[in-house]
């Protein structure tokens, strides 16, 4: 299948789920009505969501296992000066390659150091860093 059918496809789907939970999209979804991008406005007030309903995350405790002490319990602190502690949530293939979404616990990564993957205690080396936008990558 090609990207643009592909795509073509994934939008579809998308858009079928989305009216699941919203009456205008399920009936301009069900009278094969076009759905523009405007009609998809869902994001903007998910993060605003976030940002006024959920705690800043160095005003909760957070957790890691100390794999070099039998998993001991380690509170983050969420300081900059502290060993990289990051979560890998979604893998994609991007047009630059593998695009690999983290959620920073602790520490600061940079370009061209090392960080080790803790499930199979690989040195991978960080080739670059981008910034994801809804609509485009801020290298």
């Amino acid at each position: 299948m090609d990207m643009e059918a592909l795509e073509v496809e994934k939008r579809r789907e998308l858009i079928e789920a989305v009216s699941e939970v919203d009456d205008q999209l399920a009936e301009a979804f069900l009278g094969d009505e076009p759905i523009s991008p405007a009609d998809l406005q869902g994001v903007q007030p998910l993060l605003d969501g976030v940002l006024n309903y959920l705690p800043c995350p160095i005003e909760v405790s957070s957790y890691a296992l100390d794999q070099t002490k039998n998993e001991e319990k380690v509170e983050l602190t969420g300081s900059l000066d502290g060993p990289l502690v990051a979560l890998a949530f979604k893998l994609e293939e991007g047009r630059f390659g593998q695009l690999t979404y983290l959620r920073i616990y602790e520490g600061v990564i940079r370009k061209g150091e090392f960080i080790i993957n803790v499930n199979t205690g690989k040195k991978i080396k960080v080739p670059r860093l981008v910034r994801m936008h809804s609509d485009e990558i801020e290298a």
